[in-house]
């Protein structure tokens, strides 16, 4: 698959992979995006986690992604169904269920790996909880330390918090159910079973979450030190930022009916639509026909774009109706409540009297974007509750009462379906004629319509598989496989319209990290430490990354600072540059000031444009621009000439006086990703500007042998102050987090290993003692 976030991973992660592949070593930075950043997020293996590395290859059967990650989903769903009771020839369809819901399968075909690999454990860290809940400790303490040290080494936050929110939900309803019973020495050692577990599932992932948590406060997600705006101010993301995918209140009928909403942005896949018929009466071509069936037909919800619904399945929607009347109410309380939950959230900005608290007042909640993404939590409960409530119809046997319930389950079901089709009201294109409107809306409303009847298909057949169990005309294992048999149905002819050969394509046919004739001419400069800014959207693309260190990148956390830069000087001086169609010192102070030497306005090599005014990979400054707070520091990078001039936060950072040396030299002569050696030679006191971006925690600099404190200069680079004399300077990058992180999660991996094989031990051992007959 052409999947657009693995191509930019892979060229985001090149340096370092590249270099891990040379010398064996973690580069733990990298050059290759927004002038420097660390490769915690990006790529970066650890020795210490190789344990839960290989669990999870095991796990997963050694499958290829993306097999890998649905055949996991699928057995942990299995497994989950089977602890709250469900048999085992009904879990299977709750696991086709689950593992191919269509967000799942479009989140495979955009190449959101980590995501859906954190998804797919979500079910092993419920049911490890459930088994504790149920008293049983030792198998329960076993599934939750492992499930949960997989889900945090998917290094997806975002979804495991959303897991987080979850688990609070049913925590509640347990603890309150043992306040009910009286007992609460029950509670008080599921919680001390869980901490337990939870300890060393933290244990297993702790340089992960510790690099995780450090980068965080000084990215994006972490607090503004400027003080320009309000908003800006606040610890975490902007509001607009995070909402801005919001699904439509009536868009959760897509659980349902797949394309209230149409299906995906940008794609169609229909034939003889009216508005083609009106496109051509009025003389449009074939092209034109499909750009605007593409554009019209493709999706026209309220989100600025969506590769598909969150489509639950019908089968699984009317299983879940079903299961009101069946599940108990311990349960239904606590699944309920997180599936009306977890749709609120989704609506973000669509409902903000409740995600503006969520926002301003829930712990962390505003570190995450796209709030849609929480819908995987009803995807996740609805079947769950759905194939519970099938085992619990079942085990009501034969009798009026539940004929009854299944009829009121199937009216309601088939009701929801038809009230989508009498009140959804699909709007025209704005801006167009009345007589391609009129065709669109038309389209629009087909296209429910097809949904809704289809819907009503598959509830008619899951109905007649119940009623003729009730009537005893089939058996039970027959109607669980006919359910399974119409789930697997169901999923698969929705996914397969976002998930079908066109996604496909030759390895041989993949150009995204093909280096073009533009790349190869730049790539002749051997010198060490330029940079590349391409002007064609550089800061949401890697491919740029795959050959050069580049001013831009692709990554939902860069630096905060950076952001700034971003928005104050790069993207104007970018601007100037195009309306200029020239490259001056006026409009690149900043852009040299990052040794952008080469900038990039296409493919081809007459594409290349030099930058004569790049300061290089490091220069001596004349004198120094001393500000007290970070917002005088960015204020005056734009004022003061870059190649001269050294602005510093005195606040932060003393300085000494320095003199002017129009012989003082300074080279990179040594560079790896996190190792740089240069040469330098002053007659007098000096400071020397580094191009290389500034992060307090890890990297040191040393003169001559001898640790020197890192400067902070012109609000994002490095520097440092030199006495007289020719010095060897190196900088080197030994985080804390990584290194004492890396030998914790080894430690804490051998330690649930033996645990989990202690476990099993003892099972067996109890279950050998067991009485023959009773076993």
């Amino acid at each position: 698959m052409d999947q657009n976030d693995i191509n930019q991973g892979a060229g985001a992660s090149r340096e370092i992979s590249d270099f891990r592949e040379a010398t064996g070593e973690e580069g733990l930075w990298t050059n290759s995006m927004f002038g420097g950043m660390p490769a915690y997020l990006i790529s970066l293996n650890w020795s210490g986690g190789q344990i839960m590395h290989s669990t999870q290859r095991v796990f997963s059967l050694f499958l290829p992604r993306p097999v890998g990650e649905n055949f996991m989903a699928f057995v942990t769903f299995y497994i989950l169904l089977l602890t709250f009771g469900v048999r085992p020839y009904l879990a299977i369809g709750g696991a086709f269920g689950f593992g191919l819901s269509t967000f799942f399968i479009v989140s495979i075909q955009a190449g959101h790996m980590w995501k859906i690999r954190a998804i797919a454990y979500m079910p092993l860290v419920i049911a490890g909880f459930r088994l504790i809940f149920s008293k049983k400790y030792l198998i329960g303490f076993i599934v939750a330390a492992l499930a949960l040290s997989l889900e945090l080494n998917a290094n997806h936050l975002q979804i495991t918090y959303y897991l987080f929110l979850l688990l609070l939900f049913y925590g509640i309803s347990e603890f309150i159910a043992d306040i009910q019973e009286k007992d609460m020495k029950g509670f008080a050692n599921k919680a001390i079973i869980l901490a337990l577990a939870g300890i060393l599932a933290l244990g297993t992932n702790l340089g992960r979450l510790w690099t995780t948590y450090e980068y965080g406060k000084y990215s994006i997600r972490g607090k503004s030190e400027l003080s320009s705006t309000s908003s800006e101010s606040k610890d975490g993301l902007d509001s607009d930022y995070v909402f801005r995918w919001s699904s439509g209140k009536w868009e959760s009928m897509t659980l349902m009916v797949p394309h209230v909403y149409g299906g995906a942005s940008g794609v169609y896949h229909g034939k003889n639509s009216k508005m083609a018929e009106a496109l051509r009466r009025n003389n449009a071509d074939r092209n034109q026909i499909n750009q605007y069936e593409r554009l019209s037909l493709g999706y026209w919800g309220e989100q600025p774009g969506t590769a598909g619904p969150a489509y639950a399945g019908a089968v699984v929607c009317f299983l879940f109706i079903l299961a009101f009347f069946f599940v108990d109410k311990r349960s239904k309380y606590w699944m309920v409540s997180i599936i009306v939950f977890s749709i609120m959230l989704s609506w973000g900005k669509n409902f903000p009297s409740f995600n503006n608290l969520m926002f301003d007042l829930f712990p962390a909640y505003n570190k995450f974007r796209a709030v849609t993404m929480v819908i995987i939590l009803a995807l996740m409960v609805i079947p769950l509750m759905g194939f519970l409530g099938l085992e619990k119809f079942i085990e009501s046997g034969w009798g009026k009462e539940t004929q009854k319930k299944l009829f009121i389950a199937t009216g309601i079901s088939a009701g929801i379906a038809l009230i989508v089709l009498a009140f959804t009201n699909p709007p025209a294109l704005d801006g167009a004629p009345n007589w391609l409107a009129d065709a669109i809306k038309a389209d629009r409303k087909d296209i429910i319509q097809s949904d809704v009847f289809r819907a009503l298909f598959y509830i008619a057949l899951t109905f007649g598989a119940l009623y003729f169990y009730l009537k005893e005309k089939i058996s039970v294992k027959l109607a669980g496989m006919i359910i399974a048999v119409l789930v697997l149905l169901d999923l698969v002819l929705v996914d397969t319209r976002y998930l079908h050969e066109g996604v496909y394509t030759k390895a041989s046919n993949r150009t995204f990290l093909e280096s073009t004739p533009a790349d190869q001419k730049i790539n002749q400069d051997k010198e060490l430490g330029y940079r590349v800014l391409n002007l064609q959207d550089p800061f949401n693309e890697a491919r740029t990354s795959t050959f050069h260190h580049s001013l831009g990148g692709y990554h939902g956390a860069k630096l905060r600072r950076y952001q700034d830069l971003i928005s104050q000087y790069l993207m104007p001086e970018m601007q100037q540059i195009m309306e200029d169609k020239k490259i001056t010192k006026s409009n690149t102070n900043v852009i040299s000031m990052l040794n952008a030497k080469y900038i990039l306005a296409g493919l081809q090599a007459n594409a290349v444009v030099p930058n004569p005014y790049a300061d290089g990979a490091a220069w001596f400054v004349e004198d120094v621009k001393a500000v007290e707070s970070p917002d005088e520091e960015i204020q005056q990078i734009g004022q003061v000439d870059l190649a001269k001039t050294a602005v510093i936060d005195q606040s932060k950072f003393k300085i000494g006086a320095i003199e002017k040396d129009t012989t003082a030299q300074i080279k990179l002569v040594a560079y790896q990703p996190n190792k740089l050696n240069y040469e330098a030679s002053a007659k007098s006191n000096s400071l020397a500007v580094f191009s290389e971006i500034y992060y307090p925690k890890g990297w040191k600099a040393f003169v001559d042998g001898k640790e020197i404190e890192i400067l902070r200069a012109n609000y994002v680079l490095r520097a440092l102050q030199l006495a007289p004399g020719e010095h060897k300077i190196e900088f080197r990058f030994e985080p804390q987090a990584y290194i004492i992180g890396n030998k914790v999660m080894m430690v804490s991996s051998i330690i649930l290993l033996l645990a989990i094989a202690f476990g099993l031990f003892k099972i067996r051992k109890q279950s050998s003692i067991i009485p023959q007959q009773a076993a």
